[in-house]
């Protein structure tokens, strides 16, 4: 049985009762994470550099990682024999709905525990083969082992941030000594602390016996799922108070990684705009690059955008930050109201409004630069054909094409092109430059956006 047969075998069994499943809903969510290996072989890479292993303890380390793979293949393979066993004898258990979702939840408890425990040997067999120095450096390559695993399982937006791999991938490692690398040390230290945390919370509310046992979600359980939300807002809130402190002592570099800090942890407030790839394509034209009065004039606009969307950016940040907890201390309640038939708490995203801010500054400064360009000039841009005025029929200054105006490249577009029909009904779904529908964060609105 695949790990995807079997989770849908799993949810089978409990769908068909009418108890456990509120209580076991959220932990079920965690089943295809506990069906991966928590170590891959592309790890090995870590241990090799982080802790920079001779050949001989290299040859080791593949060894230990290939006992590691056979016993997580074995166990897994455990687990699902015993959930196919309990499927193929559920009617031995008659109508006891909880012994049968107690049956079925065995298995996969138990080896949520054993995975965790293969993880621990394999850390701990490579530490063993060490020497000296090496093992010197093995706490603080602990700490790093720890972020590259449990910093991706954030849900809350910042709260997978990795300052390490910012700092790598601009070049602004720091050296030792400074400040600066003491301020990102402080920074490991705090995180490590808080995603133990974490994943002590998180596996107390994967326990999901002990939720069948307790009957149904009751106080115990929002109590503990607070918990946990409480730990992720304190990851959140340490790497972001880091990206602040580190961006301030790193003096003319410090812009660009509290940019790129951010667009990582809330990518959907600080993705780039359409606006702005327009101003950077107007900024390569060489036509505007050939006229320096022009692309001063270029720049200058585009630097009061820049300076206007800061602004909503930096609100939509403020508001992401607290808005994000609140819906989940929602969803959190929403599991005691539905056990008690109640009405559910649907709040509305109050970052919607700012998000329709932002695609109307970027309109209106679109449209400075297209007068300031001219339409000819304009409709050179790529992403230009969004902001193209409709020509009026019979206009003689109207640009000269086929209907629909202006493409990005300047050329005239049809409707076949365009997947319309005759009725100009578009016959798919509208690709527009800019106006996709990106995934949005934990809480995002469904609306567009810029």
């Amino acid at each position: 049985m695949t790990p995807t047969h079997l989770l849908h075998a799993s949810l089978s069994l409990l769908a068909a009762l009418s108890i456990g499943i509120a209580a076991t809903a959220q932990g079920l969510g965690s089943l295809p994470a506990i069906m991966k290996p928590e170590y891959f072989s592309r790890d090995l890479l870590l241990f090799i550099e982080g802790l920079n292993l001779t050949e001989e303890q290299q040859l080791i380390a593949e060894m230990i990682f290939d006992d590691y793979e056979r016993e997580f293949q074995e166990g897994l393979d455990g687990m699902e024999n015993q959930v196919t066993d309990v499927a193929n004898n559920v009617g031995e258990l008659g109508d006891d709905k909880d012994a049968i979702v107690k049956a079925v939840l065995a298995p996969i408890q138990g080896w949520a525990g054993q995975r965790d425990v293969l993880g621990l040997q394999l850390v701990e067999n490579i530490r063993i083969i060490l020497d000296p120095q090496q093992q010197s450096a093995w706490t603080a390559f602990n700490r790093r082992l720890d972020r590259e695993k449990r910093l991706p399982e954030g849900r809350l937006s910042g709260e997978n941030t990795n300052i390490d791999h910012v700092l790598r991938d601009l070049d602004l490692q720091p050296a030792a000594g400074t400040s600066l690398a003491e301020a990102k040390l402080q920074w490991e230290l705090a995180l490590h602390e808080a995603l133990v945390e974490r994943a002590e919370a998180t596996r107390q509310n994967f326990n999901l016996l002990e939720q069948i046992n307790n009957g149904t979600t009751d106080e115990g359980d929002v109590q503990k799922r607070r918990q946990e939300l409480a730990t992720r807002i304190r990851v959140r809130d340490i790497t972001d108070a880091a990206i602040e402190e580190i961006a301030g002592l790193l003096g003319a570099h410090g812009d660009a990684f509290r940019r790129e800090a951010l667009k990582r942890g809330y990518a959907r407030a600080y993705r780039q705009t359409p606006a702005e790839r327009i101003f950077k394509a107007a900024m390569q034209n060489e036509t505007v690059r050939a006229d320096a009065d022009l692309l001063a004039a270029v720049e200058n606009l585009f630097a009061e955008y820049r300076a206007e969307l800061d602004a909503i950016n930096t609100a939509i940040l403020d508001l992401t930050r607290k808005w994000e907890p609140e819906l989940e201390e929602a969803k959190i309640q929403n599991r005691l109201r539905r056990l008690r038939g109640e009405t559910l708490d649907r709040p509305t995203d109050p970052t919607r409004e700012l998000y329709q801010q932002r695609r109307e500054l970027g309109t209106r400064y679109v449209e400075l630069l297209r007068d300031l360009l001219g339409l000819e000039l304009f409709s050179e841009l790529d992403g230009a054909s969004r902001y193209m005025p409709r020509p009026k029929p019979g206009d003689p200054n109207a640009i000269k094409g086929g209907p629909g105006g202006i493409r990005a490249a300047g050329k005239p577009s049809n409707a076949k092109e365009r997947g319309e029909t005759a009725s100009g009904k578009l016959t798919g779904p509208d690709k527009t430059f800019g106006n996709e529908r990106p995934a949005a964060p934990i809480g995002g609105g469904k609306g567009r956006d810029d």
